[in-house]
């Protein structure tokens, strides 16, 4: 098996982190492989800003606001797993750094589309790298990403939009690998 494959078989979302700093050159060369993603025409509609400190817990603050109350009450979580949620959802499990990954916004549809598909594949190479370095990350989504407050916070621009926080450190745990469907419920082969 060769190392690309490995590292995506063995790449965890990590909910917990050590208290521990990480070095600048790890997050440059994280942010040298996910700046190496494919995108349409070589676009590269993509824009990182690496936080800690202060940004760190305002973001944390704006998603806690949004999961004390969305928790508790989602029909889908089971009771015994909210406590566990809840606490995740204080500081992102500790990490102590965020790099949050945005695409530009374009008047064209299918050009603000393709903008998105790339940001997602920075993003993947990004957690990609950061594992191979020893890092944890988890790709973080839904409503904080919409968030005016959060926007503020991270003081982005009118044409840009958020793909996905990612929490990153040195991770506290090592979570078991979830089951995947199986391929073929996946793939439909034409032509073949």
């Amino acid at each position: 098996m060769g190392q690309v494959f490995d590292a995506i078989l063995k790449r965890r979302s990590i909910r917990k982190y050590k208290n521990q700093e990480v070095p600048q050159d790890k997050i440059k060369k994280v942010l040298e492989a996910a700046n190496w993603a494919p995108s349409n025409g070589n676009s590269q509609p993509w824009r990182f800003i690496v936080t800690k400190g202060q940004y760190v817990n305002k973001v944390c603050n704006v998603f806690y606001n949004w999961a004390k109350d969305y928790i508790p009450n989602a029909p889908y979580i089971p009771e015994e797993k909210v406590p566990g949620m809840l606490k995740y959802a204080e500081n992102f499990g500790g990490a102590p750094m965020h790099i949050i990954v945005t695409h530009e916004i374009f008047e064209d549809e299918i050009k603000t589309k393709e903008a998105l598909m790339a940001a997602s594949a920075a993003i993947q190479n990004l957690c990609l790298a950061a594992w191979e370095e020893g890092l944890g990350t988890v790709w973080i989504g839904g409503p904080i990403i919409y968030s005016e407050e959060t926007r503020e916070i991270l003081q982005l621009t009118e044409n840009e939009e958020i793909v996905g926080i990612i929490p990153i450190g040195y991770p506290d745990e090592d979570p078991v690998p979830l089951e995947r469907k199986d391929l073929d419920q996946k793939v439909e082969w034409l032509g073949f």
